[in-house]
């Protein structure tokens, strides 16, 4: 599965990310994109931590006037206690309750302007003054002094708590020393509702919110800025932040809201008390996300529109660069007629008219080429054609001197009679091509020539279809190697031999197989390798005694006519015989056409 997933891939895909097309999509559109989206990217993050950063810098800035202004009321409350303190145990063991309330009265109102209650508490958990008002439970008093002694600190926070008179109170306590002794504890109960407007007018951020949380993590100031049901959603995961002491700045998320807030946290100077701003990070950052939408959709359309232009562009280019492959594959094929034509004023049309210039060129330059390789082919074939008559006369003079040397005078008149109708056959202007009939008309004068030479040594067997005898051959296809069958194969034998000349249409009616066989002396295997190929003088002076001179042009002849899978194929074996087998397609001779 793999391989063919390979091969697909291979097939199918690669090439198409080599087209130029999509190499100019890419610069063009696809790598502008990229880098813009990546800058924008880059931008857009830089530009929210820088936003983030000035909105956590109003956030300290805050945090800093309101610890400032938290701090000065603490300090004014120690004051107000020292002071208080003093008054009271200024008459030591000797105080009385009428004393004790007469101060209390005294410093109701001053310098602490939010205390709602200022009242003392003694060892027996005595309440100075009462005003009226329900008194806590003794167990709450009790817990007061014990928390505040506990504590060991010059001012002490209690709660927020609920008091069934007063509500949710919210107090601060001292012990008040003689000596060593402690005496009791001063409290007073703040009053929230004035300190929280207070401290809220620092703010005037419409969104960003306060929160002042005791070291319970309860809620002692607030300044909310959002709606309450966000606010229930929010606290949860707030105070969940605020467990760790480490946490000072950063991003919480609120999943049912799917909304974000940064939070920064310092500590306020007692009891562990943190003031905590946080503010939604949509209110600082809705301008920047409504510039990302807006970017983002411009960006959407701009991708679009240069996309599309990008594809227009690569479509521009490359359809000329197709058209011309595929014209050029026609040309590939053969069909130099092709001409690749373009309307348009560019680089294309002067490429295409160089191309089809250089078509131009290749069909003169072609045409001229086959001209000369006609010539240079009859040429060829006047000359072979030239070398045979010389050669078959040289053998056959050779005979008629042979007839002398054995006095056999009254055969030469035959002979020469024989020669010169053999002569009319080779020159005659009737053409190159000739039925098989008439080249074996031919063969006949030269047979009889040869058995009167060698007085009937041999004897010729004909075994051609009727079909084969109307169809064409090249003039002077058979005596050369009938010749050849004479001279090398049956003249070094001592009994009569045989040659056998047929052939026939072969099965595919397209071409025929013509076959001259003897029962002569055979040709060594390293001889036969040599007879249809071109060997210098040497090679023939070291195989003495076969001369290939006739084969070798006959197969020459046949293959410059019909190209080199046809020509003649060589059989033989030593002192059992020849086989040479003729090869070439069907030929009319009137028209020198093949079937």
């Amino acid at each position: 599965m793999n391989s063919i997933l390979k091969k697909m891939v291979k097939r199918n895909i690669l090439p198409f990310f080599n087209q130029i097309r999509f190499k100019i999509f890419l610069i063009s559109s696809i790598l502008p994109l990229t880098a813009a989206l990546t800058l924008g990217f880059i931008v857009f993050h830089y530009s929210i931590t820088i936003i983030t950063n000035n909105e956590y810098e109003r956030i300290q800035m805050l945090a800093k006037r309101t610890d400032d202004q938290l701090n000065q009321y603490l300090y004014d409350m120690r004051m107000a206690f020292s002071l208080l303190s003093s008054d009271i145990v200024r008459n030591g063991s000797t105080l009385t309750h009428a004393d004790i309330v007469k101060v209390l009265e005294q410093y109701k109102f001053g310098s602490a302007s939010f205390w709602q209650e200022v009242y003392y508490i003694s060892n027996d958990l005595t309440k100075y003054p009462s005003l009226g008002t329900k008194d806590p439970p003794q167990n709450k008093l009790k817990q007061i002094v014990d928390e505040t002694v506990q504590d060991n600190t010059n001012l002490f926070s209690i709660g927020p708590y609920l008091d069934a008179a007063k509500g949710l109170t919210f107090s601060l306590s001292r012990m008040v020393r003689i000596g060593a002794d402690i005496n009791g504890v001063l409290v007073a109960d703040v009053n929230l509702s004035n300190l929280n407007d207070s401290i809220a007018k620092i703010n005037f951020d419409r969104h960003i919110s306060m929160i002042l949380y005791n070291k319970q993590y309860d809620p002692v100031l607030t300044d909310i800025k959002m709606t309450s049901d966000k606010y229930s959603h929010l606290m949860p995961v707030l105070k969940a932040w605020l467990q760790d002491k480490e946490h000072t700045r950063g991003f919480i998320e609120v999943k049912e809201t799917h909304t974000r807030y940064l939070v920064t946290r310092s500590f306020i100077g007692f009891n562990d008390f943190s003031l905590v701003y946080f503010v939604d990070e949509n209110s600082f950052l809705s301008k920047v996300n409504d510039l990302r939408s807006f970017a983002s959709y411009l960006a959407i359309i701009c991708s679009l529109v240069m996309i599309v232009l990008s594809l227009h562009l690569s479509g521009y280019i490359n359809k000329p660069i197709t058209k011309m492959i595929r014209d050029m594959e026609k040309v590939k094929r053969g069909n130099l007629q092709t001409r690749i034509q373009f309307s348009r004023n560019d680089e294309f049309l002067t490429l295409s008219n160089s191309f089809n210039d250089m078509l131009n060129q290749i069909e003169t330059l072609i045409e001229e080429k086959s001209q000369v390789e006609v010539m240079k082919k009859q040429f060829e074939l006047k000359a072979l054609q030239a070398q045979i008559n010389p050669h078959f006369l040289y053998n056959t003079l050779n005979s008629i001197n042979a007839l002398l040397d054995l006095k056999r005078t009254e055969q030469i008149p035959v002979i020469v009679h024989s020669l010169v109708r053999l002569f009319q056959y080779t020159m005659d202007k009737q053409g190159e091509w000739v039925p098989v009939e008439t080249e074996l008309t031919g063969l006949q004068y030269y047979v009889e020539l040869q058995q009167i030479r060698y007085a009937n040594k041999f004897r010729v067997e004909y075994h051609l279809s009727e079909e084969l005898l109307k169809l064409g051959i090249l003039k002077l296809t058979l005596q050369p190697i009938v010749e050849n069958c004479i001279f090398h194969g049956i003249k070094g034998k001592r009994k009569q031999g045989i040659i056998k000349i047929g052939g026939d249409v072969l099965p595919d009616r397209s071409s025929v197989m013509l076959y001259i066989e003897d029962n002569g002396v055979g040709i060594p295997p390293e001889r036969i390798i040599t007879l249809l190929e071109q060997v210098d003088q040497t090679t023939l002076t070291k195989l003495a005694g076969y001369n290939s001179i006739g084969l070798k042009n006959v197969h020459d002849r046949l293959q410059l006519h019909f190209g080199p899978e046809f020509g003649l194929k060589i059989r033989s074996e030593v002192n059992k015989g020849t086989r040479v087998e003729i090869h070439y397609p069907v030929v009319f001779p009137n028209r020198s056409e093949r079937e």
